[in-house]
């Protein structure tokens, strides 16, 4: 009967707690080719998981090679003992001797790999081009809308241990799914500043120009630094927080949520924004810059609800509703006055 290991079986092998049964067990389904891509995943598995080991190699491959031929000299007795002949034909062990230093080698070298590439590894990236917005379904159920020039980054192997953490560049909205043990959710935009919830339906911008929180359902906590001290602001529906520029977060209270993330249905909302706010966003969306010829326009504000595909459309609504003119040469956009 084919002999079968678990991964419990293997992680106790690769920690160094394997008793000597287990590491013969190990050791003979390793080398057999159809458990090769099993093995391979189990071992990111564990080294994900114990990212706080720092593996000395050469210690590990002086190890490896010193149980390597104390099996190699053990079944090699035990096959004179049957009868077998020397030289002739390469032997039933020598061809699997072959496969198992194959094996060995690619352990050592997808460790090494692991550990010299060991982000790409244990995240998967979801990035956006400017103008493009896109979906993004998680393993628990959870919903990411993801705005033009943004990028997530969540566990390539799914969530585990009592957090389900993602890390967010640019913006996006979350629609967070409850699960049945309580497992937290956390937004990440630095190592100052994240955002926790239980289950919800809130938006994060995280750009260099600021960083923002909008809530609509649920409850949310946002956890930061300021002053080398840590702090946290407890979110209600309805709520936009902001960092201002001490570092501090501040509530805007009972504030509109049709307003929050329309960009997930193309609409821009603007509420008395000034233009200097609207080209930014252009910017950040559309990765195209716009100049102007008199920095009052700056200044000048929008109030209304316009539904838009590109910048293109957006600075034609902002020069019909301001009485400017855009002028175009090549890469370059202009604002000025009429």
């Amino acid at each position: 009967m084919e002999k079968t290991i678990s991964k419990y079986t293997l992680f106790e092998y690769l920690s160094g707690r394997a008793n000597p049964l287990e590491r013969q067990l190990v050791e003979e389904w390793i080398v057999r080719k159809e458990n090769a891509e099993t093995f391979h995943r189990w071992l990111l598995e564990y080294e994900t998981q114990s990212p706080q080991f720092v593996p000395n190699q050469d210690i590990a491959l002086e190890n490896l090679l010193f149980r390597l031929n104390s099996t190699m000299e053990e079944e090699g007795e035990w096959r004179k003992e049957e009868g077998e002949e020397e030289g002739g034909a390469p032997s039933w062990f020598a061809r699997r001797s072959n496969r198992f230093w194959m094996a060995a080698a690619s352990v050592t070298l997808l460790v090494g790999c692991g550990w010299w590439f060991r982000e790409p590894l244990q995240y998967k990236s979801y990035q956006t081009a400017y103008g493009q917005t896109t979906d993004v379904y998680l393993e628990d159920g959870s919903r990411v809308a993801l705005n033009s020039n943004s990028k997530l980054k969540v566990p390539r192997l799914g969530f585990w241990g009592d957090v389900r953490e993602v890390a967010l560049e640019g913006e996006a909205e979350f629609s967070v799914s409850h699960t049945i043990d309580h497992k937290r959710f956390v937004v990440k935009t630095s190592e100052k500043f994240q955002v926790e919830v239980l289950g919800t339906t809130f938006s994060v911008f995280a750009r260099p120009r600021g960083t923002k929180v909008a809530l609509k359902s649920g409850s949310v906590r946002i956890d930061y630094s300021q002053d080398n001290r840590r702090r946290e602001v407890m979110m209600e529906p309805g709520d936009l927080a902001f960092l201002d520029q001490e570092g501090a977060v501040q509530l805007e209270r009972k504030q509109d949520v049709k307003t929050f993330a329309p960009w997930t249905e193309q609409r821009y909302v603007f509420n008395g924004t000034p233009v200097k706010e609207i080209l930014a966003m252009i910017e950040e969306n559309f990765g195209q810059k716009v100049s102007l010829s008199d920095s009052n326009i700056a200044q000048r504000s929008i109030t209304g609800n316009f539904k838009t595909k590109n910048a293109e459309e957006l600075l034609k609504t902002i020069s019909e509703v301001l009485d400017l003119r855009v002028e175009q040469n090549g890469a370059s956009i202009l604002l000025t006055n009429n």
